[in-house]
């Protein structure tokens, strides 16, 4: 089954299961670095604002017609947990009055991003571009959903580049403030939720409860796992914001870079790893630049998704000149 075949087969089980009050499509959406996804959209009769699920991570060589139906069954559970109850009120986009409390930046890959930059206001930092985007709080969102700020947006608020650059430099930190954790801490959270996410797949698929867990087991297979890691691993923090949604952001944010430089006592290196978060590396680690570069692009090609990355680059960190500085 190819992927045209697997994306028709998901609509015609769509289509039976939510019936005839809803029209169910596929649409192509270019994501950031020029990603394509494909989307199904579930809309509903008489609704203005229907959801979109990405299904190119369910599609693997060799599905079955089991296995597809299984995915159907996923994906219609996804569709009416993200049903809109309620008509969204986006009424508060259009005024900047009343928008620009919810305007905030990230950081993109300026490189992988050119054409998407022609249409949009940004400034660039290094090989970075910085752009801007309005987070929607209303339900069912309550701030995981965003509009990225286009051009046609500034001229709709009547606002130039200065504008939106000052509301949005004030508003992120406080909308998204900064957290820096070590990394022994941030992958024992990861462990801990894979192992959650397989323990779930496993009880689905023989129809038991899946809120049920042994969290005492869990955390103890997580300590097993990140002795292996602890004794491999190179002293590294990550940088990031509270709500772990676009914290690359939080690397140009007054004062964090600096009280981290006093806290280690020393310069570090900065590995830009997503754009969702940044891992810093004290300067006095045995470790050159060029294999610091090997890290974060095997990290870029390994374990983020390509529409997530942000760069394959080094940067420096000087805490004298408080300064962040290009490396390779």
């Amino acid at each position: 089954m190819n992927f045209t075949s697997f994306t028709k087969a998901i609509l015609e089980n769509l289509q039976l299961k939510l019936g005839e009050n809803y029209t169910v499509f596929s649409h192509s959406v270019k994501k950031n670095n020029g990603v394509m996804r494909t989307g199904i959209v579930a809309k509903r009769t008489g609704q203005i604002v229907s959801p979109t699920i990405y299904i190119d991570g369910f599609y693997k060589d060799n599905l079955t017609e089991k296995e597809v139906k299984k995915i159907s069954n996923v994906l219609y559970d996804e569709f009416q947990a993200a049903e809109f109850e309620d008509k969204l009120d986006l009424s508060g986009f259009t005024d900047f009055f009343r928008a620009k409390e919810n305007l905030a930046f990230k950081l993109i890959s300026a490189e992988k991003n050119k054409e998407l930059l022609e249409h949009i206001p940004h400034k660039l930092f290094h090989n970075l571009a910085v752009v801007f985007y309005y987070t929607v709080w209303e339900a069912p969102f309550f701030g995981k959903a965003t509009i990225l700020v286009r051009n046609q947006h500034m001229k709709m608020w009547g606002i130039d580049m200065a504008e939106l650059d000052h509301t949005a430099f004030s508003n992120t930190p406080k909308l998204f403030p900064g957290i820096i954790e070590s990394m022994e801490d941030v992958m024992r959270e990861i462990f801990e939720e894979s192992l959650k996410k397989d323990i779930s797949q496993i009880k689905i698929e023989k129809g038991e409860r899946t809120d049920l867990f042994n969290e005492k087991w869990v955390k103890d297979i997580a300590g097993q796992m990140m002795s292996d890691f602890n004794e491999k691993r190179v002293p590294m923090f990550v940088l990031t914001n509270r709500q772990k949604l676009y914290g690359a952001a939080c690397l140009l944010y007054p004062e964090i870079l600096k009280v981290f430089a006093e806290k280690v006592g020393q310069d570090f290196y900065v590995l830009p790893s997503s754009v969702h978060e940044i891992i810093l590396v004290p300067a006095g680690v045995d470790a050159s630049k060029e294999a610091l570069y090997g890290i974060v692009t095997d990290i870029n090609r390994t374990y983020v998704a390509e529409d997530e990355a942000l760069a394959d680059s080094v940067y420096y960190y000087n805490r004298s000149r408080n300064e962040i500085l290009w490396l390779l």
